[in-house]
């Protein structure tokens, strides 16, 4: 009897690991090759070949907001740095303003460096604000030297004067912290009010008086007295940094509260009225200027304790607003500054004390005989 025997068994072939999604092996190569290990089921971690010895430097985020206009602007950004402790964030409420000509940006620059975006500036005007460009730096702010058309065409003037500075617009001042600061200083002061006077060059002409006569708030009915413009800025030759914007919701309510506090109101008239070079001034004087042939509306008129002209020839029917104030400012600034002073050193020389110094005496001159 014949031992029946069974087939020997074949050797198991290693069972392959189930492929993965990373597994980019090529599923057509023969079987016969040798045996290949298999490869994780997990992602791989890949790491590039060439290490970059520094970071590549981000721009700033809000240079990332690029108009169509600065989209082909050069420019040089510094890494993005997170705002230091303790210091004040600028409202983003605040709209963004592009200020150009020397002057307007000289004196936002040293007076509201916080609120500078960007600069855009021309090449030889670099000495001129390097001090500005160091500041940009060390704050990583963004900065561009640019051509005159560049500047042309961003800020729609030929009158940039090679620079332009993007930042916040100077909010305007509530009248509850003008009615505090007028009651904590109780010396002179000159107000301007102006009924519908909306021209951005007669405002700006209107600030630059201003802070040539120390008048440091422009008054207006709230939606009536326009908001500051690059152009208004400009022509203010900085002015605009110095004097503020008041907005007034109940103008002849507020005015009544003004003439509580001392203030006494000044309207101006085209042919009507006395003359401005016989009103005696009062320390405390609210100047009330109207539209160019409207002037002052009939319920602020009526208001008005005086009523003044600037005397002319009569060849034209009024000065323009802008021109009109600086007249009337400087008369104001005449009698409470300036014949002050006068007065005053007139009684210091009578009472034996000099209020300057006294220039040498001059060596005689020596005779024909003496020589």
């Amino acid at each position: 009897m014949t031992e029946s025997r069974k087939p020997p068994r074949k050797p198991h072939a290693p069972q392959s690991a189930p492929q993965s999604v990373w597994d980019t092996r090529d599923k057509s190569r023969s079987k016969s090759g040798p045996a290949q290990k298999p490869r994780p089921t997990t992602r791989p971690t890949t790491r590039p070949t060439t290490r970059p010895t520094t970071p590549p430097a981000k721009p700033p985020a809000e240079s990332l907001q690029v108009s169509p206009q600065e989209s082909h602007l050069k420019s040089q950004h510094a890494p993005t740095r997170k705002p230091e402790r303790g210091t004040t964030t600028p409202d983003s409420t605040r709209r963004e303003l592009k200020y150009y000509g020397i002057a307007a940006c000289q004196a936002l620059w040293e007076r509201r460096p916080h609120d500078i975006v960007r600069v855009y500036l021309e090449e030889p005007l670099i000495p001129k604000f390097t001090e500005l460009l160091r500041w940009t730096a060390a704050k990583r702010k963004a900065y561009h030297i640019v051509a005159s058309d560049d500047l042309e065409r961003l800020t729609d003037s030929i009158h940039h004067q090679g620079i332009c500075i993007l930042a916040r617009e100077r909010s305007p001042l509530e009248f509850s912290d003008l009615l505090g600061l007028l009651r904590e200083d109780q010396g002179k002061q000159l107000l301007v009010y102006l009924d519908g006077v909306e021209n951005p060059h007669n405002l700006g002409a209107i600030m630059r008086s201003c802070a040539h006569f120390g008048v440091r708030f422009i008054l207006g009915a709230e939606g009536r007295l326009p908001k500051l413009s690059g152009a208004a800025c400009r022509v203010a030759e900085g002015g605009a940094e110095q004097v503020a914007q008041v907005l007034l919701r109940q103008p002849a309510r507020q005015l009544h509260q003004l003439q509580e506090l001392g203030f006494q109101l000044v309207a101006t008239a085209g042919g009507r009225g006395g003359s401005l070079y016989q009103h005696p001034f009062t320390s405390r004087t609210v100047l009330i200027m109207g539209a160019e042939h409207i002037g002052v509306s009939a319920s602020l008129f009526d208001m008005a304790e005086q009523v003044l002209r600037i005397p002319g020839s009569g060849s034209v029917e009024s000065l323009n607003v802008s021109v009109a104030f600086g007249v009337c400012a400087g008369e104001y600034y005449r009698q409470q500054i300036t014949a002050p002073d006068i007065t005053r050193g007139r009684s210091e020389n009578r009472s034996g004390g000099r209020s300057t110094k006294s220039m040498p005496r001059r060596p005689a001159r020596k005779s024909t005989s003496d020589r």
